[in-house]
């Protein structure tokens, strides 16, 4: 959606703002630090949970 702003923005016949041309970039950063911070459990922004994990071993715990 992004690169399409960009493509539309550019072809307007008149010049882009000079700001329009760092989205795509910071766009394209954030979903990498988000992807990064995601696969890093343990030291991440963003914690989840494996509650799925943890609910089949508990499951799977002989009585």
């Amino acid at each position: 959606m992004c690169s399409a702003l960009l493509v539309g923005l550019g072809s307007g016949g008149t010049r882009s703002p000079s700001h329009a041309h760092f989205i795509l970039p910071l766009v394209i950063s954030i979903a990498f630090f988000l992807i990064a911070d995601i696969d890093s459990p343990r030291r991440g922004m963003i914690q989840v949970q494996p509650q799925n994990l943890m609910s089949l071993a508990d499951s799977l715990k002989i009585p």
